[in-house]
């Protein structure tokens, strides 16, 4: 009677763990598909950021004519090292303007001396002067 007991008991037990089982599979599955949606939202964001930038890094149309047409009177003079600084002296006109290397200075102007040539930029403008001479 007693092992008849044990069992009845074992017996009522069984659905109650088949419930709790369920249970936990439900959870678990609720689980990941929150995980899967949780991705696919950072996906979504990492795209829409990529797009922000790449948008971001085009110029505007109506300025850039503008700019590119200013950079383009700009002459290169002379590069000019004096201690550790090196200036870079453009001519717009009659106009001398000297800048220091990779700085940026009037009119907000930046001039960086590469191989070859000095790129010249503005706004995220730029346009590059050859060396023509051993500067």
């Amino acid at each position: 009677m007693i092992w008849t007991l044990t069992v009845v008991i074992g017996m009522a037990e069984l659905p109650d763990s088949n419930r709790t089982i369920q249970k936990l599979r439900t959870s678990e599955l609720e689980e990941r598909l929150a995980q899967t949606e949780a991705k696919r939202l950072q996906l979504e964001l990492q795209i829409a950021k990529a797009k922000h930038a790449i948008e971001g890094l085009k110029p505007p149309t109506d300025e850039t004519s503008e700019i590119d047409h200013e950079l383009a009177t700009y002459q290169l003079v002379g590069i000019v090292s004096i201690a550790d600084r090196t200036h870079v002296v453009l001519r717009k006109g009659d106009e001398l303007i000297r800048l220091r290397n990779g700085e940026q200075g009037a009119m907000d102007l930046r001039a960086e001396v590469q191989s070859g040539k000095v790129r010249i930029s503005r706004f995220g403008h730029f346009r590059d002067l050859p060396l023509t001479e051993r500067w």
